[in-house]
């Protein structure tokens, strides 16, 4: 009775399998120049500022390319005085990208603000991150594209094989990427440089690429 169980166990898969054909998933992961920083930009400001008035900020100091990721209410504490004071502030959140030899430049423009704000400004915080660009990371997936689908392919076929099936023609495919970017901090005066050049990028970017292939299967 257990090996007649055990038999249509097998069958059971191997007809699914047969249905439902063989997924195979495979990565790569390859290193990337780092030729974009991406700021992220605070803005706190009196309740009353509307969003025009502070991309007008960054954009007369020479700030373009900007995108408003939120806008919130909340409260922030001025710890300077004798007694902490609570101020309301709206937070604009802006993001902006420049090519990676422009990093100082950019960051030398959101100083000069931080240091001498208009009054509408209460509050100003920015971050940066190296990271590679769309088109740097679109041509990597290109070049592995077809590394993948061997890739993907050779998994499917053993696979198969094991089930004692035949690898059909591919049904689906997706995939998709995650890229491991540089923080580099820039608050205040204050910069942290990771082991790369900030003026002229880096090679220091990793990408891991993804792909989920899908086959048929046909009987031997």
């Amino acid at each position: 009775m257990r090996l007649l169980n055990l038999f249509l166990y097998f069958a059971f898969i191997a007809a699914a399998q047969f249905t439902d054909g063989v997924s195979a998933s495979v990565t790569r992961t390859a290193a990337l120049t780092a030729d974009q920083a991406d700021f992220s930009v605070v803005i706190g400001a009196s309740p009353d500022a509307t969003q025009q008035q502070a991309t007008q900020i960054l954009l007369d100091a020479g700030i373009s390319s900007l995108s408003l990721s939120g806008a919130t209410l909340g409260q922030s504490i001025d710890y300077g005085t004798n007694r902490p004071t609570a101020q309301t502030q709206v937070l604009f959140q802006f993001t902006f990208s420049v090519p990676a030899a422009g990093l100082k430049d950019a960051a030398g423009k959101m100083e000069a603000l931080r240091a001498s704000p208009p009054d509408l400004v209460k509050s100003l915080q920015y971050t940066a991150v190296l990271n590679a660009s769309p088109s740097t990371v679109d041509a990597m997936r290109q070049t592995l594209l077809p590394q993948l689908f061997a890739d993907a392919q050779k998994k499917a076929q053993t696979l198969a094989a094991a089930s004692g099936l035949k690898l059909g023609g591919i049904e689906g495919v997706s995939e998709s990427f995650y890229s491991n970017g540089n923080s580099v901090s820039w608050i205040g005066a204050s910069q942290f440089v990771n082991s790369f050049d900030a003026g002229s990028g880096g090679s220091g970017v990793q990408c891991t690429f993804f792909a989920s292939v899908n086959f048929s299967v046909l009987a031997q």
